[in-house]
Formats: C-alpha cells, structure tokens, sequence
C-alpha cells in the first residue's frame, strides 16, 4: 500500500490502524488491486476526520452513505478466472461490499483502538454499524423473514436500501435478545464468534 510520510508518531499510528482495519476486511480480497489504497486514502485524508467530528447518529450515517455512495463508484471487484476462463467479470463493488468494508475499519479504528481519543470513541462507539456477514444475515432472516423481501444470501447483492434494513434488523434483535444492552458494533463481534466455530 503506498502510503503519504506521516511526520507525527500519532498520525503515524492512525494510518497504520487505518491499513490494519483494511487488512482486517474480507472484502478487499475480492476487489482490484489498487483499491486498498484508494480506500485508505479516502478513511485517512476525507472519511475519518468526518467520522471523528460528528454529533449525532444523523450525521455519522450521512457520512457513512456518502463513503458507500463513493465507494460503489471508485472500487471494482476483480475478473476471477478459472483453467483461463473467466468465471466473474469485473464489476462495481456492491453498496454492501463498501459498507462491510468501511465497517469493519471502523471498528478497529474506533471500537478496538479508541481513535482518535477514548472520549470521542466513547460518543461514536453506539452509531457505528454492524459488520453484518452471510451467517449474521441467515439468522436476521429467520428472526425477521419478512424484513426484507427476499433477504439477500450475499454481501454482494446487499444494496443501500437492503443495507439499511439489515442494519433495522440488528437493533431489532439486540432489543429483543439482549434487552438493547449491545451497541450494533458489539453485536457483531459477538455474533461473528458465534456464528463463525
């Protein structure tokens, strides 16, 4: 990844958390080669600074579409081919391919490593979303069927109005089993270790 110098040991460690969080997401497997850096480069130098400074759960979601709406248009899944064959031509990210990805950077940046400071991770900690993946929108389905008609079995076919009705469904169920004691991030890291032996 082709990172900008960075002269302060903070900044320095924010862009390496940055790359780390990337790194984390399954998602950057799938997409073309150059999209980790163009993806780092629009959390650390646009996205980020955004995030850290807003007030309300309105604002951070505001953010957080306009990454996805940006991100559906600047990233591209890679051809994937087989004996020579193309089996998956190359094609935008999905809205819910940028989400996950931007969700899961989130989470380690803010959730894992308290950036920027422990006191604005503690005011952004309950806005940020879950990394919602294929087990996680299974179970949302059979709790919820008809939520979302169908429910997508794929992160790849989850788009901005799908996304946001999974996202519904994970406040639904932490209400209802966890007596709303779980922020959406939680929720997450504790059903990806359920859901995922």
């Amino acid at each position: 990844m082709k990172q900008e110098p960075a002269s302060e040991p903070s900044e320095i460690r924010f862009q390496n958390i940055v790359g780390m969080g990337l790194g984390f997401s399954s998602m950057i497997r799938l997409f073309e080669k150059d999209s980790e850096d163009k993806l780092w480069r629009k959390i650390v130098y646009d996205t980020a600074g955004r995030i850290f400074s807003t007030q309300s759960q309105e604002q951070f979601d505001n953010v957080h579409s306009e990454f996805c709406d940006w991100g559906m248009k600047n990233i591209v899944l890679a051809e994937k081919k087989r004996n020579g064959r193309i089996i998956k031509k190359r094609k935008p990210a999905s809205y819910g391919q940028v989400a996950k990805t931007l969700d899961v950077t989130l989470k380690v940046v803010i959730y894992y490593c308290h950036l920027p400071d422990c006191e604005t991770s503690r005011r952004l900690v309950k806005w940020l979303h879950a990394a919602v993946d294929t087990q996680m929108m299974r179970m949302l389905a059979d709790e919820y069927p008809k939520e979302i008609q169908p429910w997508p079995t794929k992160i790849e076919d989850v788009d901005k109005a799908k996304y946001l009705a999974i996202q519904t469904s994970v406040l639904r169920f932490i209400d209802k089993k966890h007596n709303g004691s779980l922020s959406p991030v939680e929720f997450d890291d504790m059903y990806w270790y359920k859901l995922n032996p």
